[in-house]
């Protein structure tokens, strides 16, 4: 193919229905890449199923997902992209709504996007859950469950994807941090769209191949972060680099909001409040 398609990368444990939890109910504008992470080859099982690429390779977790996927990429020399999304394969999607979400996503030329979580949602982070009247919300990162990244972004991000087993402090870290150094720092929850994330988190107190937690992972991603945003700016901050250092990179990563994080909200939500009030004004 020389057209430039989006990938939507998405998991399968070789055992269930594959793209089970999608609902075909359009042609997609996009091309499918299955990743079977039993590591065993089930490519025999897929002659019903839609899919441009195949890959079985055993993996713990999600980062371990994502770097092979792409890896699978950059050896095959498959560049012809124009986002690569890495869905669960525990979120429940339509066709539909990827070929919106990534309609929404080049006209707002975002760089990294997500679409926002359905209500019933098992969740962590409650900025990720849907807003009624937003097309798009800008945000500081986006989470690792479904996560959409530019060529640009998942190319330079490459090389580091395999510093993180569970892939979270991927998504808050890392990722934003390549963003900056590449100037490619358009992130947004996509409200237009939801999705629904169907299964508990299963990372919390695992103890992955190299000896650390999810959370241990997280705080070694941080400092690696650090190191890499200060040697490639050497130093030459100016304010908006200063903010990101305190908004991204110093803020530590807790599950809920930290305190000065929800004070910081009062003023918004205030505005928030009267702009409710000003539209019921008008009912």
């Amino acid at each position: 193919m020389n057209k430039l398609s989006p990938i939507v990368v998405v998991s399968w444990d070789g055992k269930s229905k594959p793209l089970s939890h999608i609902l075909f109910d359009a042609t997609p504008q996009f091309d499918f890449f299955i990743v079977d992470y039993s590591g065993e080859n089930h490519a025999g099982e897929l002659t019903n199923t839609t899919h441009s690429y195949y890959l079985s390779k055993k993996s713990e977790c999600k980062g371990d997902l994502i770097f092979n996927a792409y890896s699978y990429l950059k050896e095959n020399a498959i560049n012809n992209y124009t986002y690569v999304g890495l869905v669960d394969d525990d979120i429940y999607f339509s066709v539909s709504d990827l070929n919106k979400l990534l309609f929404i996503a080049e006209l707002e030329n975002l760089d990294v996007f997500q679409a926002s979580l359905t209500h019933d949602s098992y969740y962590h982070h409650r900025q990720f859950i849907h807003k009624s009247g937003y097309l798009v919300q800008d945000t500081l990162w986006v989470e690792i469950m479904a996560p959409f990244y530019s060529a640009e972004v998942i190319n330079a991000a490459g090389p580091y994807l395999n510093q993180s087993i569970s892939g979270t402090g991927t998504d808050v870290y890392l990722i934003p941090t390549i963003q900056e150094i590449i100037g490619k720092t358009k992130t947004s929850v996509v409200h237009a769209v939801q999705m629904k994330h169907c299964r508990p988190i299963r990372t919390d107190n695992r103890v992955f191949s190299n000896q650390k937690t999810n959370l241990q992972e997280i705080a070694l991603m941080q400092d690696f972060c650090k190191n890499l945003y200060t040697q490639h700016f050497k130093g030459e901050f100016n304010l908006e680099r200063n903010a990101f250092i305190q908004n991204v990179l110093n803020r530590k990563y807790v599950y809920g909001i930290p305190l000065k994080y929800k004070i910081k909200r009062i003023k918004p939500m205030l505005r928030n409040l009267y702009k409710l009030l000003v539209d019921a004004s008008y009912r």
